[in-house]
């Protein structure tokens, strides 16, 4: 498996490489973003070269990706220990059900009852 991811992300990266560098012109143009708020304001960010927009909103998808990825973490963990105690009681229950004594004859018809009586 792990052949296969760094193949995978050897790819990637190679494609990353050749996209940049094919795409040189267009994404060395600057570009400014607005947010026109309608009776409020108006704001507008910085001039950034399309290339530096590009790889701020993948590093962006990647964290949220990531933050996403260990809060699922964290909660199959914590079942995970739920379930570990959960089992650890019913095996403890378990043992002292197997090592209580048998108090009780075994179950007999009540015909044999009848027939022991006379």
């Amino acid at each position: 498996m792990r052949f296969i991811k760094v193949l995978f992300l050897l790819a990637l990266f190679v494609f990353s490489i050749l996209f940049f560098s094919q795409n040189n012109d267009v994404l060395l143009q600057s570009l400014q973003l607005k947010l026109d708020i309608p009776y409020a304001m108006t704001l507008h960010s910085l001039p950034l070269p399309f290339g530096v927009l590009i790889l701020a909103s993948f590093v962006a998808g990647c964290l949220m990706t990531m933050v996403y990825f260990a809060v699922d973490k964290v909660r199959a963990g914590s079942r995970l220990k739920e379930c570990k105690t959960r089992m650890a009681s019913l095996e403890q229950e378990l043992n002292s059900l197997r090592n209580m004594p048998i108090s009780e004859e075994p179950y007999t018809s009540s015909e044999e009852k009848t027939e022991e009586q006379a």
